[in-house]
This record gives structure tokens, C-alpha cells and sequence, in this order.
């Protein structure tokens, strides 16, 4: 409003600020929608394939450490071995050669972390780790609703 300008009893207020524009289908709707026009179905492609993959993966080396939300958590074995945990791994770090050995990682069902199997490793994040006095068990456990827990050879990662 201009100084000394009477307000307009015929416009509510905010009212005529602003004025709506269709976006059109012009270079407005590509600027909204760039790939309209720029991605295209190949015209020859091999049918669809529901069934999975004939590969199987292995874990060879984990970067990580769990310390956000907990302590005390990395120990050493009866081999000098670094024995800590990552997400819902254990891990066996050997710092003389840098290769490093796991409890968990295994190939599991796709199904959420609270239906799944936990009897055979880890399904959730391991939120505590110990080991036995004469450092050759571990002893994890994880996090969830219905949290599981396992002993495990802290040398080969073989569970007990």
C-alpha cells in the first residue's frame, strides 16, 4: 500500500497479489518433467524375468564400528585378534594381515527384521558384545522386539 492510499473495500485482504499461470505444455512442462520425452522404452528387449539370480555373495571385508549408542565393545581373542561388532555382524579383524572373519552375513529370507528367522545369526543390529575370560567365546546380542542373543568361537566366527 502507497502512503496515504485508502485500502480498496472491493479486494479482501491478499487478495490480487498474486496471479495464478497455467504451466502450459510447452518448455514450462519440461521444466517440471525433464524425462517426458527423453526416456524412451527400448524397442527390443528380452522378456521379463521374475525368478532370481543364479549369484550367491560373500562378505570379504566390513567398514564399520557400532560405538553411537554403546561401549566397551571391542575385545581381543587368544590370537590377539580384534573381535567387535558392525550392524548385525560379528566381526574378527586380523591386523597383521588385514582380512577379517564374521558370525552372521549369511544368505537370508527377504522378509522384515520381526518376522524373520533368528536362529541361525543375527537379523537386527547387535547392540552388545562380550568375551569369555579365556577369550576364545563371544557373546552377542541384538536389538528389536524380540531381541536374540548367541555364543559364538571367537576365532572362527562358527556359532555354538
Amino acid at each position: 500500500m502507497v502512503d496515504g492510499a485508502e485500502p480498496r473495500e472491493d479486494i479482501p485482504d491478499g487478495a490480487g497479489l498474486f496471479e495464478q499461470v497455467d504451466a502450459g505444455t510447452g518448455d514450462q512442462f519440461m521444466a517440471v518433467k525433464p524425462w517426458i520425452g527423453a526416456v524412451k522404452e527400448p524397442s527390443s528387449h528380452p522378456p521379463p524375468n521374475p525368478s532370481p539370480p543364479d549369484a550367491r555373495y560373500g562378505l570379504e571385508y566390513v567398514y564399520g564400528y557400532r560405538c553411537e549408542d554403546s561401549r566397551q565393545n571391542v575385545y581381543f581373542n587368544s590370537k590377539g585378534e580384534a573381535v567387535y561388532m558392525t550392524a548385525a555382524l560379528g566381526v574378527i579383524l586380523d591386523s597383521n594381515t588385514n582380512t577379517q572373519k564374521f558370525f552372521g552375513g549369511g544368505m537370508v529370507d527377504m522378509k522384515a527384521k520381526n518376522v524373520s528367522d533368528d536362529t541361525l545369526c543375527h537379523t537386527d543390529d547387535i547392540t552388545s558384545i562380550t568375551i569369555s575370560s579365556d577369550r576364545r567365546l563371544a557373546a552377542s546380542g541384538q536389538v528389536g522386539a524380540s531381541p536374540a542373543a548367541f555364543v559364538w568361537d571367537a576365532q572362527t566366527g562358527q556359532k555354538k
